[in-house]
């Protein structure tokens, strides 16, 4: 008789394993345990609204569309803009007021905050597109951490940045007549390029002192407009179009509102329709968006209240919490309306509705662009992701679950001895639970009937790494075997002993296999197909899943040969009860 030989230094080196203690092998593979565990997360996992939960999250979505295309309305930039531009005002003459200014009108604010806090850069407005485009194209004038940093790094180089008309990076010499706003030390340069540069960006929030109250004047950039011009002049982005334009020269034309502008037959813009994208512009959709937020909202409130106080019902009906001094016996994570399946399925149903009565509102009004609820839009691919996420997270699981249902499905077990010897005592005086031998016959036969599947692999000329593979996962099953056996026939010292196939036969030949119990084993070798996960490995996020190492074994030409698996154990009886089992 031989043994396995192998030492686990070996078993390290022929196939990356993860090698556990006997007692870590033994707590992941309590199947029966692991499986109703498992079953009790996917209990979690699944969501339980039923057909009430449905119809209030549809209605709720209904009433919340209607109450957007009737109240709220379309989507205005021109009233946004116009709104967030007296806000813009109010805010300008207050900050002028507050550090000194004696006037209430706005354009002696303005020149009150221009004349305390000019910077070194408007000396170089000609250089970077004059009055319309200046504040564009120097990154100065960005309310951006970017144009911090270009206002400190002017104080220190004397050196404007920003971009020409093309959107190309340049650097331009701050002029003569303009380097008096240049501090001469550290300290003064610290505090001329962060808190004079951030006053001047305020006196040019609402225009400049000479055409803000007239034509609401060339504000700042908004943070997104920065961002997006302060891309514009780096690879690749400086190589992207829009609408046969250049990234840069579109961005020119949002800043100055005439790329959305109308126009009249002959091709000229019509003015009233200019809405300039300049700070006060991205204002202007913060609020328009605030509008829209509004029946979005409603429809979590009212989808969650409702899901609240049905749950808090069904639980105080339940008997176990009738009054207040037995209140902490309401199961709370039954009831709270969020960080559930339930919740998230109703939400996603609702927001569907929501959205989709908004986009049919769209559609017939042929309002495309201003009749759409983007806040609803975006609410709904939230709850969607949310769903998709819950639904990935439950495919998980029942992978896991799978798992330990092929290792107890593949594997001999105290169940099916237990199983074994109730039939056993109805049927005759033989018992019919293996013993410690003849499992250990039944791991021999498994081991075979895998050995015959990898070496079938020889005759095929694309099979090397299928075999190569296949030989992996036995090493590492024979293993795992090794580990669990001894607790398996309950012998502390046992040892799983591993036979050449004619020491194999010979062992049969010698625990006489006319016994019945031969047939059972047989029929739990038919039953075995291996290739099935062994260990777990851990996502990016950390999470435990089935390993992927032998997922090639699951496709079809590299999968387990059923027929010539049948075939292999014919062959390895020493006699005829083999194929009288089958």
């Amino acid at each position: 008789m031989s043994t396995n030989t192998n030492t686990l230094e070996d078993l390290k080196k022929k196939v990356n394993v993860e090698i556990v203690t006997q007692e870590e092998y033994l707590a992941r593979t309590d199947i029966d345990q692991a499986i109703s565990d498992i079953n009790g997360q996917l209990t979690i996992l699944s969501s339980d609204a039923d057909k009430m939960d449905y119809l209030v999250a549809a209605a709720s979505g209904l009433l919340c569309g209607l109450l957007d295309i009737l109240w709220v309305g379309e989507f205005s930039l021109s009233e946004g803009r116009e709104i967030s531009n007296e806000k813009a005002q109010e805010f300008v003459k207050k900050t002028a007021k507050m550090l000194g200014c004696d006037k209430d009108d706005l354009q002696s604010c303005i020149k009150f905050l221009e004349e305390k806090f000019p910077i070194p850069a408007d000396g170089n407005t000609p250089e970077f597109g004059g009055g319309l485009q200046h504040h564009l194209r120097d990154f100065e004038h960005h309310p951006t951490i970017v144009g911090l940093f270009f206002s400190l790094l002017t104080q220190f180089t004397g050196m404007s940045y920003g971009t020409d008309k093309y959107g190309e990076f340049i650097v331009v010499p701050v002029l003569q007549n303009s380097q008096i706003f240049i501090g001469k030390t550290v300290p003064d340069k610290i505090f001329r390029g962060t808190i004079i540069w951030f006053f001047h960006l305020v006196s040019d929030f609402a225009g400049s002192n000479a055409t803000a109250k007239l034509s609401g004047g060339t504000g700042i950039p908004g943070p997104i407009l920065s961002l997006a011009k302060e891309l514009s002049a780096i690879p690749p982005f400086n190589e992207f179009k829009v609408e046969d334009k250049s990234l840069a020269s579109f961005l020119s034309s949002l800043f100055n509102g005439t790329a959305f502008a109308s126009r009249d037959k002959d091709g000229h813009i019509i003015k009233e329709s200019i809405v300039k994208m300049d700070f006060r512009g991205e204002m202007g959709i913060a609020i328009e968006m605030g509008k829209q937020a509004i029946p979005v909202i409603a429809n979590d409130c009212i989808v969650r209240a409702f899901y609240f106080i049905r749950r808090l019902v069904e639980e105080i009906r339940s008997g176990e919490a009738i009054s207040f001094s037995n209140i902490s016996n309401i199961n709370w994570n039954r009831v709270k309306p969020f960080g559930n399946p339930t919740i998230t399925r109703m939400l996603a149903v609702s927001t569907a509705v929501f959205t989709g009565i908004d986009v049919v509102d769209a559609v017939v009004t042929q309002k495309y662009v201003v009749a759409i609820n983007y806040v609803g839009i975006g609410r709904f691919a939230i709850a969607l992701g949310n769903e998709m996420v819950n639904d990935l997270k439950v495919a998980d699981v029942k992978s896991i679950r799978r798992m330990y249902e092929n290792i107890k499905l593949n594997t001999f077990s105290n169940t099916d001895a237990d199983m074994y010897a109730k039939i056993g005592d109805s049927m005759s005086s033989e018992k019919l639970a293996l013993t410690k031998d003849q499992i250990e016959i039944l791991y021999n036969i498994e081991y075979f009937k895998t050995i015959n599947d990898v070496n079938l692999q020889v005759h095929l000329k694309i099979g090397e790494k299928t075999r190569k593979l296949k030989t992996e996962w036995l090493v590492e099953w024979k293993k795992y075997m090794e580990l669990g056996y001894s607790d398996f026939v309950g012998e502390e010292d046992a040892k799983l002993n591993w036979y050449s196939k004619y020491e194999l036969i010979e062992r049969i030949k010698s625990m006489k296999p006319e016994g019945i119990w031969f047939r059972l084993v047989l029929l739990e070798a038919m039953a075995f197909e291996p290739y099935y996960p062994l260990a777990f490995e851990k996502d990016k996020a950390g999470k435990e899943k089935p390993s992927k190492k032998y997922l090639l074994l699951q496709t079809p030409g590299n999968s387990f040969n059923k027929s010539e698996g049948i075939n292999s154990l014919i062959d390895l009886s020493p006699t005829d009860y083999a194929k009288l089992a089958m």
